[in-house]
């Protein structure tokens, strides 16, 4: 295990990097036409919402997928490089043990962001999906699971991936964002020699606020009234309270597993369940109220019951007792 002799950065460099890297990411969104959305100000309302105008760009417009995606792929990058350049010129500097031990930074480096693979340890893949036993039952009952009436591999999957809006939500979305706000910032803390609990708790408050200015475009296209105000704080305050309790979950697989893969899959596979909708499959299936009720609960508990011995990789590079004295 490749550790320094004292924490090489302090807890302040760390909040810094989170806010660099975090801006880093959102910030370029805003600063090109490419990536900037516009909204005319004359507009055609549809029910409580507006119609899009030919001079609109949106978020779901292919022009700006393809342009955030390029931006994303830039800042994660960077955000990447950012953290083998302070990884490197720290290891550098402890000379007593880079002169007793050959090392490869770039490996060093992998390390450090959760570049690694456990075959043999599949059950930390299960974890996600079992917390959404509920959402699945719903699924099962409306036939909508793999291989049942409604779903088909052209639709569910080519459909919905093989699209720009699937690659963002699917593919790019989760590599990127668990890239930056898992490998790269709990590795900042991590070198700060902040605890697991800190890690857990405060890391993925950033991944929340990084999601806030999506209240500016639900203000834009709800028309840009009072209501329109009311409608964007209370989804953006729920789109916080969601992405940074998704946010804890993912920062724990991370530190567990010491690899981003497993949170990674998790983000995938929550983007494509989407927000568990309990009450709306109540109404949908009256009949099965209390199955559906108990799958919930059940998801619940099993998700307790396996959060802990399901996610713990052998030789653990994050996640050990004596965490004081590696970093």
């Amino acid at each position: 295990m490749h550790v320094f002799a004292t924490p090489p950065l302090s807890i302040s460099e760390a909040h810094l990097l989170n806010i660099v890297f975090t801006a880093g990411y959102v910030l370029p969104l805003y600063l090109t036409k490419y990536t900037r959305l516009s909204f005319s100000h004359s507009a055609v309302k549809a029910g409580d919402g507006r119609l899009k105008q030919p001079s609109d760009r949106w978020r779901d417009d292919p022009a700006v997928i393809r342009a955030r995606l390029t931006s994303a792929t830039i800042s994660t990058l960077a955000a990447c490089y950012i953290t083998h350049s302070v990884v490197s010129s720290r290891w550098k500097g402890e000379e007593s043990v880079s002169n007793a031990f050959c090392i490869n930074l770039w490996d060093l480096t992998s390390l450090r962001l959760g570049l690694i693979v456990h075959w043999n340890e599949p059950l930390v893949y299960l974890v996600t999906p079992l917390l959404f036993l509920g959402p699945l039952y719903g699924h099962f009952l409306g036939s909508g699971l793999p291989f049942m009436s409604k779903w088909t591999f052209k639709e569910q999957v080519v459909g919905k991936v093989f699209s720009w809006t699937g690659f963002r939500n699917y593919v790019v979305g989760p590599i990127s964002e668990e890239l930056v706000w898992r490998s790269c910032i709990i590795a900042a803390y991590h070198l700060a020699g902040a605890s697991n609990l800190l890690m857990i708790f405060l890391t993925p408050i950033s991944f929340g606020a990084a999601h806030l200015h999506h209240g500016w475009e639900t203000y834009n296209k709800f028309g840009r009234t009072r209501q329109a105000l009311q409608r964007a704080i209370v989804m953006t305050l729920f789109q916080f309270t969601y992405t940074t309790l998704f946010g804890f979950h993912c920062a724990y697989l991370f530190l567990r597993s010491s690899s981003v893969f497993p949170p990674m899959i998790a983000h995938t596979f929550c983007n494509f369940m989407g927000v568990p909708q309990l009450q709306e499959e109540l109404k949908w299936y009256p009949s099965h109220r209390r199955y559906i009720q108990a799958m919930y609960m059940g998801g619940i508990v099993a998700y307790i019951c396996t959060m802990y011995s399901w996610t713990l990789a052998d030789n653990s590079f994050f996640w050990f007792a004596n965490q004081s004295k590696a970093w």
